[in-house]
């Protein structure tokens, strides 16, 4: 009789393979009791507060409330298996419930239902982030400056306030008004009271709970509040959706500009938390761990999901120490409604659209505002441009403008880049800005520090910037580019340079580089610049300014 046969060890390329692409591999094997009381404690806070917001979240979407408890089930597995965050939370999100309701309005208006148009947009959306993930296009969110991520958000928090005024007052504008303070006494104004960090957690998450319990009763007693009603429990009837193609060139924009803003948030959170927990963000493994949770979220029938701010600094904060913590909020959200929907169905329309209104509050970044406005006006101005388009124009309308004036900042910063005549330091080997301190200068060479990587975008600028140097050194022939600051070159920043010499031989003015990086040294040799140039090439500004002249006392004290 044979031998059996072992089964081959995986190797060690192959376990890190797999616990690339399935990070949960690398934290599962250590799992113990203690681990699972944490996150099981976790996740009951965690659906107290989920419930509630992922029904609101769903009426902000144009959607019906029992879509934003789907999307909180499925997609949360789907992250505990792929997601590389240990303590990040998935779900419907205030931003892209709006931006969901603002793509699908024409499709709904066009016959489509809303259940099946929001499973297709989350799914396009989805197989996006899926694919930027596996060719490793995380650094594209990064063209979204911090001023106009907060433009858009605030932007975004007040449509979705506004928007919530009617549903707020349309029964009676004293019970929406006075859900609306109950609501946030109890979120906020009670745990500030709190001195124990954990006592206010608990406070800031039961008493609403407690609240909406207590203005559901009020409601049931008196029939003119208009409630939730009946939610059905169609869990059994997950499907893969459609999506056509003409249904696929409709939503493309919109599925992609959802997909980035909620990975922006998702990774900021995400970043922000394992900072503080010494643990590492792996930001390609989120996008296919965030590009899977939409595709989940889909085939249940939700909407759109990201990792939310509040609600993964509350999985934090109580404890969750993996992410089968989501596993376990999962378990809880279907177990309640499964057997919580009639209850769940007395909830007040006022009373969820305060809760909208609250967590809308909390988006608005004033102090972000003023920040980039005093640091400087163009930061400033970017950030209210995107919020007055996400105002006027829409959120999937404003996050686009976002994204233009990210980028147009961009090239205009690097396409004006600070070009400087430097001296020496009197007595040392620094060079600094001549218009900022005293330094040495020499009458037969002109030192000049260029502050920004050389393409064709800038070339021209920089080229009349040191034409106005020269012209002030009608007697300098030796004109040496320091570029410790320049770490890439493209090829029309290499020809400008050639052509840069040629114009400058007729003045018998000879161009020297200094302090030029590996790399871009590579780079000009490749391009036959270093061959062209009729100057030498100095390892340090100060070896071309003993090399080139002798130096003169300074013409002025600061």
């Amino acid at each position: 009789m044979d031998a059996p046969v072992n089964a081959p060890t995986p190797s060690p390329d192959h376990r890190m393979l797999l616990q690339r692409w399935l990070p949960m591999l690398r934290w599962l094997p250590r799992y113990t009791l203690k681990t699972l009381l944490a996150d099981l404690g976790a996740s009951v806070i965690v659906a107290i507060l989920l419930i509630p917001q992922s029904m609101a979240y769903a009426l902000i979407a144009g959607l019906p409330p029992q879509a934003g408890l789907y999307a909180s089930t499925l997609p949360l597995l789907v992250y505990a298996v792929l997601g590389s965050s240990m303590t990040q939370s998935v779900g419907p999100m205030a931003l892209t419930s709006l931006m969901t309701a603002s793509a699908l309005a024409p499709l709904v208006a066009g016959g489509i239902p809303p259940l099946a148009a929001a499973a297709a947009l989350a799914l396009l959306s989805g197989m996006l982030l899926l694919g930027f993930g596996v060719l490793r296009l995380g650094f594209l969110t990064y063209f979204l400056s911090q001023p106009v991520v907060s433009g858009f958000t605030s932007g975004t928090a007040l449509l979705i306030a506004a928007g919530q005024l009617q549903p707020l007052l349309a029964d009676s504008t004293a019970f929406g008004l006075c859900a609306l303070a109950l609501l946030a006494l109890a979120g906020e104004g009670v745990s500030r009271w709190l001195r124990s960090p954990t006592q206010a957690l608990l406070a800031g998450r039961i008493l609403p709970l407690l609240v909406l319990i207590a203005l559901a009763l009020w409601a049931a007693q008196h029939g003119h509040i208009a409630t939730l009603g009946h939610l059905p429990a169609d869990f059994a009837n997950w499907h893969w959706p459609a999506l056509d193609a003409g249904l696929a060139r409709t939503l493309f924009v919109p599925a992609l500009l959802i997909g980035l803003v909620g990975f922006l948030q998702s990774i900021t959170i995400a970043q922000t938390l394992a900072l503080q927990r010494r643990e590492t963000i792996n930001p390609d493994q989120e996008l296919v761990a965030l590009g899977a949770s939409n595709v989940a979220a889909a085939c249940v029938g939700g909407l759109p999901v990201s990792g939310g701010f509040s609600r993964t600094a509350v999985n934090a904060q109580a404890g969750a120490r993996t992410p089968l913590a989501g596993v376990f909020t999962a378990g809880w959200i279907v177990l309640a409604t499964l057997w919580l929907g009639d209850w769940l169905a007395l909830l007040p329309k006022a009373a969820l659209a305060a809760t909208i209104i609250i967590a809308a509050a909390r988006l608005i970044d004033w102090r972000m505002l003023l920040s980039t406005w005093r640091f400087g006006r163009r930061d400033g101005i970017a950030l209210l441009a995107t919020l007055l388009a996400t105002v006027t124009l829409g959120a999937v309308e404003g996050v686009a403008v976002g994204v233009v004036l990210s980028l147009a900042l961009f090239i205009y910063r690097t396409s004006r880049p600070q070009v400087v005549e430097v001296g020496r330091l009197p007595g040392t080997e620094h060079f600094r800005n001549v218009a900022r301190y005293a330094v040495e200068t020499q009458t037969e060479i002109v030192l000049v520090r260029i502050d920004e990587q050389l393409y064709f975008g800038n070339t021209r600028h920089v080229e009349c910037a040191l034409s106005d140097l020269l012209a002030r050194h009608a007697g300098a022939h030796e004109l040496v580019l320091v570029l410790s600051a320049v770490n890439d070159v493209d090829y029309s920043g290499a020809d400008w340079l050639i052509r840069l010499q040629q114009t400058l031989r007729e003045r018998h003015i000879r161009i020297h580089l200094a302090e030029v990086k590996a790399l871009v040294r590579e780079q000009l040799e490749r391009g036959g610049v270093l061959a062209a140039l009729d100057g030498e090439l100095f390892l340090s500004a100060n070896d071309a300014y003993n090399a080139l002249g002798q130096p003169q006392a300074p013409d002025y004290v600061i």
